[in-house]
């Protein structure tokens, strides 16, 4: 998906969505910010309000090895998730 975050255009290859605190959020890694990749992958939470110009993309990825459906940190509402 694309966003703009911070002013930033972004790239992610989104594996969560869900709420805490009655929030959305969403895990993902970064795949490109301001047209270059990033230098170490990682996934990181993005609040969803955060994150403008949101746009589905059809670009494909392969999900992060160390992503885990069910790590706690989710346990209060997920809403969707990415398949292995």
């Amino acid at each position: 998906m694309s966003v703009v975050y911070n002013n930033m255009d972004m790239l992610l290859a989104p594996h969560m969505l869900w709420t805490k605190h009655g929030d959305l959020h969403v895990d993902a890694v970064t795949v490109e910010r301001a047209g270059g990749a990033p230098k170490v992958a990682k996934l990181g939470t993005f609040k969803l309000a955060g994150l403008n110009g949101v746009a589905l993309t059809s670009r494909l990825f392969t999900p992060f090895p160390e992503f885990n459906p069910d790590d706690p940190k989710y346990a209060e509402a997920p809403v969707a998730h990415v398949a292995a």
